[in-house]
C-alpha cells in the first residue's frame, strides 16, 4: 500500500522522483466509477473528432486542412488564406482568453477532460496496457522480473500495438497538413517515391511511442508550461479536486473508525492517481483534476458506510467550508473581454471579401508612352485572386472620365474557385489632361458577385 508524502515536504519534491533524483515509475490503478465513465465518453468523442475530421467533406472541402505550402487553410467548410492573418492572431487571442476564463471558472478541466496527452494516454494506451499486462500489481511485478520469453511476448506485443495506434494517429495527423487524398495515394506508392511524408510519419510515431510508452506524466509534471501558471489564473473560488480536511482528518484505520474522520488511510487515492500525488496534501501543481481519486474514494466511502465527497469537485473556499462565489470580478473581467474579442472576429468575418485584388507597377517599365496622336499611355498590372467558391466575373473600366480610356486584352476575364489572374493594363488620357506632368484616375474593377476595387491613380505624362 502506498504511503502517503509528508506534508513538511510534499512540496518540495515530485512524486515521481525519489531523492537520488531517478525516476518513481506511476502504475495508477484503474478505478471504475461516475467521472470514469463520463471522461470516457468525452474522450471518444474527441478521438473519433479527431480521426475523422479530415476524412469527412463540409462544403465540397476537406473538414480541416492547413496546406501550408499553398498558404490555404480551411476550417469546416471556410477557406482562409495568408492574406486573413487577421483571424489567425484573433483565433489566437480568443483561445488565451478562453484559457483564461475557463481556468478561473472550472479549474484544470482543460487537462483532465481534453488535453490529448490525457485523453490518448488514459483512454488508449494504458487500456492497451492493462489488457495485455494486467493490473497495477501484475505491471509491477513484470517490470521488476528479470528479461525471460514472457516478459519479451508481453513488451513486445505491448509496443507492437501501441505502434499500430501510433501509426493510426500520425497517418491522420498528416491528411490535416497534406490532405487526404495526396495521402492515400502516397499510401499506395513505394514509399521510396514519398520520403518526405514517410519520415513525418516515421517521426510522429517516434514521438507518440517516447511520449506514450515512457514519458506519460513526466510532461504533465515537467514540461507542460499550463500548471506553471494555473496559479496566477485560479483563485480560491476555481473548481478543482480537493480533499475535506474537516471532515477527512485526523486519519485512522477503519477499525479505530471511531475515534477519527472519515479518511481511513487506505490510500487508494494516490494509488488511482496518474502523476502518483496524494491529493489529500491540498492544491498541488502535479494535480490534472481527472478525478480519478473522487471515483476510489467515493468507492471506499460507498463501503464502509459514509457520505460520498469526502474528495470531490469543489472551491478551496468550499473545501474548507468558506463557501462558494461562481461570480466574481475576474470572470466578468475575462468574460467581456472573451466577448468582444468573439464579436470583432464575426464583424471582421461577416464583412471580409472573397476577391483580393492588388495594383501595381510593371518593375521597369516606362513611366508613360505618348503616341504621335497625343495620347499619354500608363502601364500597370493587376492581380486578381478568387478566394471564393464559384466562378467569378470581372470588368475593368474608368470610371466618370470620358477623355480617358482602358486598354487591356482582359478588360473582361472570369477566374475559377482559388484562381489567380495577372491582368496587363493601358490607361489613356490625352496629353492636354497632363498639368505638371501629372494627372488623375479613378479605376474600377468589379466582380458579378459584388467585390471591387475603386483606386484613384496618378498617371505621369509629359511636362507642359
Amino acid at each position: 500500500m502506498s504511503e502517503a508524502a509528508p506534508k513538511s515536504d510534499f512540496r518540495d519534491t515530485l512524486y515521481t522522483v525519489d531523492k537520488s533524483g531517478r525516476r518513481k515509475w506511476v502504475y495508477p490503478r484503474f478505478q471504475p466509477g461516475r467521472f470514469v465513465r463520463r471522461r470516457r465518453a468525452a474522450a471518444w468523442g474527441l478521438i473519433v473528432f479527431y480521426l475523422a475530421l479530415p476524412w469527412i467533406s463540409i462544403g465540397g472541402k476537406q473538414g480541416v486542412l492547413l496546406d501550408i505550402p499553398h498558404r490555404r487553410f480551411i476550417f469546416f467548410g471556410v477557406e482562409l488564406f495568408a492574406t486573413d492573418t487577421i483571424f489567425l492572431f484573433l483565433s489566437l487571442a480568443t483561445l488565451a482568453l478562453s484559457l483564461f476564463f475557463f481556468t478561473a471558472l472550472v479549474g484544470r478541466v482543460w487537462c483532465g477532460w481534453a488535453c490529448p496527452e490525457t485523453v490518448f494516454l488514459d483512454f488508449v494506451f494504458r487500456p492497451i496496457e492493462r489488457l495485455i499486462e494486467g493490473g497495477e500489481q501484475e505491471r509491477r511485478r513484470l517490470d521488476a522480473a528479470p528479461w525471460s520469453a514472457n516478459k519479451i511476448f508481453r513488451k513486445g506485443l505491448k509496443y507492437t500495438a501501441f505502434a499500430l495506434v501510433a501509426w493510426l494517429l500520425a497517418s491522420t495527423a498528416l491528411a490535416y497538413f497534406i490532405g487526404r487524398e495526396p495521402l492515400l495515394a502516397m499510401m499506395a506508392d513505394s514509399p521510396v517515391d514519398h520520403l518526405g511524408p514517410f519520415f513525418t510519419t516515421l517521426f510522429l510515431m517516434g514521438v507518440m511511442l517516447f511520449q506514450f510508452g515512457w514519458f506519460r506524466e513526466q510532461f504533465c509534471t515537467v514540461v507542460c508550461p499550463y500548471a506553471r501558471f494555473q496559479s496566477v489564473l485560479m483563485d480560491r473560488q476555481s473548481l478543482l479536486v480537493g480533499y475535506d480536511p474537516k471532515r477527512g482528518e485526523p486519519r485512522v484505520k477503519l477499525r479505530a473508525a471511531a475515534k477519527g474522520g472519515d479518511c481511513i488511510d487506505c490510500g487508494l487515492c494516490q494509488r488511482v492517481c496518474p502523476t502518483g500525488i496524494d491529493i489529500r496534501n491540498g492544491t498541488q501543481l502535479e494535480c490534472v483534476a481527472c478525478a480519478a481519486c473522487i471515483d476510489a474514494c467515493d468507492s471506499v466511502m460507498v463501503e464502509i458506510g459514509r457520505p460520498k465527497g469526502l474528495i470531490r469537485y469543489d472551491t478551496e473556499a468550499g473545501v474548507l467550508g468558506a463557501g462558494r462565489q461562481i461570480l466574481r470580478p475576474r470572470i466578468f473581467v475575462y468574460g467581456a473581454l472573451l466577448l468582444i474579442v468573439v464579436g470583432v472576429f464575426g464583424a471582421i468575418f461577416a464583412s471580409r471579401t472573397l476577391v483580393e485584388i492588388e495594383m501595381v507597377r510593371p518593375q521597369g517599365a516606362a513611366p508613360f508612352v505618348l503616341a504621335p496622336t497625343g495620347v499619354v499611355t500608363n502601364q500597370f498590372s493587376v492581380r486578381v485572386t478568387n478566394h471564393g467558391p464559384l466562378v467569378e466575373r470581372f470588368t475593368v473600366e474608368i470610371k466618370d472620365d470620358p477623355s480617358a480610356a482602358v486598354a487591356s486584352p482582359l478588360s473582361n476575364f472570369e477566374l475559377p474557385p482559388g484562381g489567380i489572374q495577372q491582368v496587363p493594363l493601358f490607361i489613356q488620357m490625352p496629353a492636354e489632361r497632363f498639368e505638371q506632368g501629372e494627372a488623375t484616375a479613378t479605376i474600377e474593377i468589379e466582380g458579378a458577385s459584388g467585390a471591387e476595387l475603386e483606386r484613384k491613380l496618378t498617371l505621369m505624362g509629359p511636362v507642359r
